[in-house]
């Protein structure tokens, strides 16, 4: 093969400035040798098949600065849906932001690019992963975030509940169903969590760690559909009857799970399988499985429920029946 002409030299190259987002609005080709004649070449001048290939190879980023070059390229590139299954967005000291989008490595940084990717037409996440890389005792930050998204479910860690809080704001209420909650260092206040819109709304919540567990910690759950809880703390078996007698009168409930940490050996399911007339063999089991159902009064319902002892670990799902 001869040379590359040199007008195939500046396609490349106007290809590349756009691919890395640096291509000027009105960027021009060198000029072109038709024939005897001269004339400018545009990017418009490629074929549609070449720009759809272009712009289908940069990420949803890139794709961004095609729509500041013309009215043809922006409606190319709103072409390319931008749905993603979910973005990671991670927040420092310093306010400094950084995400992924799609689990994929790359990670991008700086308010103004995600504010350019969420502006665009049918822009929709279905999960949010937000975490704060706080490696201070205390964030000092006293105002909201100024990012709003509107994801289907959001997956938080932080270390203190005001840190979750914060995080939790990014989410849009009402379009949130599902919220999970990794372990938070300082829990202090952390009831604060279900006083937000977020939280009343929501259908689905997973707290991953939470220390101690009362009847008022229960009653913030009674709009949910599910839960699932890991307790730590004191536990005893007259809390699993407060637990099913305040469960029994969730209108929305479907089902939960419970795991509770038993450090101390305070928790007996024998008594609990005494109360609820389940018979249990004697003499030690390195497991115990305690199955019962309970009619929910002036109902046709009924709480299935499977209780297991392991050692130090006690899970207890529960399932409402029609």
């Amino acid at each position: 093969m001869g040379n590359i002409p040199e007008s195939m030299k500046a396609m490349d190259r106007y290809s590349e400035s756009i691919a890395l987002g640096d291509a000027p609005k009105k960027q021009v080709f060198d000029m072109m040798e038709i024939g005897d004649d001269w004339r400018k070449k545009t990017i418009m001048d490629m074929p549609v098949s070449l720009m759809l290939k272009i712009a289908g190879n940069l990420d949803p980023v890139e794709r961004t600065a095609l729509r500041s070059v013309n009215r043809a390229l922006k409606d190319l590139a709103d072409d390319f849906p931008p749905i993603f299954e979910n973005i990671e967005l991670a927040l420092d000291n310093n306010d400094d932001l950084s995400w992924r989008l799609n689990d994929r490595p790359r990670k991008y940084s700086g308010y103004e690019k995600l504010d350019k990717l969420t502006d665009l037409p049918g822009f929709k996440v279905k999960h949010l992963r937000l975490r704060c890389d706080n490696y201070r005792s205390t964030w000092n930050r006293n105002y909201p975030l100024e990012i709003s998204l509107s994801p289907k479910s959001v997956d938080i860690s932080a270390n203190t509940t005001k840190e979750v809080i914060q995080l939790l704001s990014i989410a849009k209420p009402g379009d949130l169903e599902s919220i999970r909650i990794w372990p938070v260092d300082d829990q202090h206040n952390f009831s604060s969590i279900f006083n937000t819109e977020q939280f009343q709304l929501a259908k689905n919540v997973e707290v991953i760690s939470l220390k101690g567990f009362h009847r008022q910690i229960l009653s913030h759950f009674s709009h949910l559909k599910s839960f699932k809880v890991k307790i730590t703390g004191d536990f005893v078996e007259e809390g699993f009857e407060q637990i099913r007698d305040i469960i029994s009168n969730f209108e929305e409930f479907e089902t939960c799970q419970m795991g509770i940490v038993d450090l101390s050996n305070q928790f007996d399911i024998r008594n609990i399988s005494k109360a609820l007339e389940v018979d249990i063999p004697f003499g030690p089991l390195k497991t115990i499985i305690v199955h019962h159902r309970y009619e929910i009064p002036k109902t046709k319902k009924c709480l299935d429920f499977k209780i297991e002892q392991n050692e130090h670990r006690i899970s207890v799902k529960i399932a409402k029946i029609c």
